[in-house]
């Protein structure tokens, strides 16, 4: 009986995320990312977006300490100057129980499909590949769209103060947290919302990392090749509201002007930012244009 609620519960999941695909392999890799953002392949302009939490909600007190030299941009976003300047996501941590009941944590993430943290199948992915430091143990988690919180899957990683690439393929990843004996890896590979990494020890463990690489089985050593930008494909990115006039010149429609923009090249490289004025300059080439969190494509 079991087994047939987990293959109607399969089919179901196979049907009701049909309309949400990602790219059957990626690879973020921090030293060709300027805005902090993993492209999994969803067209969904929230996607990817690198961002931290802690146990606060537990009553912990736990932090993360970033360098001192990194600011957030105009745009907000602090992750994009961290992996600019140190080609990586790179930290220390602070773990305090505070009047948890349960062990201090902190976390980094990416949503796979938007912010919203909808499922999408990630099989085909095959596994996770990681490249990273750190000077304690910790975990690499798949969290799933409306468990409540719960983390079921996931691999332990082990501390290592050279940089280290790891493969990790589903089948080696483990039953980490309560529950999950009702919960096959299978029906979380097809519901996966984010991907985590979670620091966790008892009380008043402190510790150091450094991630440059995450991405689908065997793309982080180059085994399984695949393009790797910082930015969404721009067959789904929308037109912004310009009419071009001579080449390299974007007349904005007046409710854009005055707003602050990053404009970038195709690789992901900033050319300039600011506050856009009513005729914008752009090079021949295509670029995008990021006006708070939306993209456009300017050709």
């Amino acid at each position: 009986m079991k087994n047939k609620v987990l293959l109607f519960s399969l089919i179901c999941f196979s049907i009701c995320y049909a309309d949400r695909t990602v790219a059957p392999a990626f690879l973020w890799d921090a030293s060709k990312d300027s805005l902090g953002r993993v492209i999994t392949g969803s067209p969904e302009e929230t996607s990817g977006y690198w961002y931290d939490y802690n146990d606060e909600y537990d009553e912990g007190q736990s932090y993360f300490i970033w360098p001192s030299d990194v600011k957030e941009n105009d745009m907000e976003n602090f992750y994009g100057p961290l992996v600019q300047m140190y080609e990586g996501i790179q930290g220390s941590f602070v773990l305090i129980r505070g009047n948890s009941n349960f062990n201090p944590h902190v976390g980094l993430g990416f949503n796979i499909w938007s912010e919203s943290q909808e499922g999408v199948d990630i099989t085909e992915w095959g596994g996770l590949c990681i490249e990273y430091r750190a000077t304690r143990d910790f975990y690499l988690m798949l969290h799933e769209e409306d468990n409540l919180g719960t983390d079921l899957w996931g691999r332990n990683l082990k501390l290592s103060e050279k940089m280290k690439n790891v493969d990790i393929p589903w089948n080696d990843f483990r039953q980490i947290e309560c529950c999950a004996e009702y919960m096959k890896l299978e029906y979380t590979l097809a519901k996966s919302a984010s991907i985590k990494f979670v620091f966790t020890g008892p009380d008043s463990t402190t510790g150091d990392f450094k991630i440059t690489k995450i991405g689908s089985l065997g793309t982080c050593d180059g085994t399984v090749p695949v393009e790797s930008v910082s930015l969404p494909r721009t067959a789904s990115a929308p037109m912004a509201r310009f009419r071009k006039v001579p080449e390299g010149v974007q007349v904005l429609d007046n409710s854009l002007v005055g707003k602050p923009y990053v404009l970038f090249d195709l690789n992901g490289v900033q050319i300039r930012s600011g506050n856009l004025p009513a005729i914008l300059k752009t090079p021949a080439a295509p670029t995008i244009l990021r006006v708070k969190e939306r993209i456009h494509y300017l050709r």
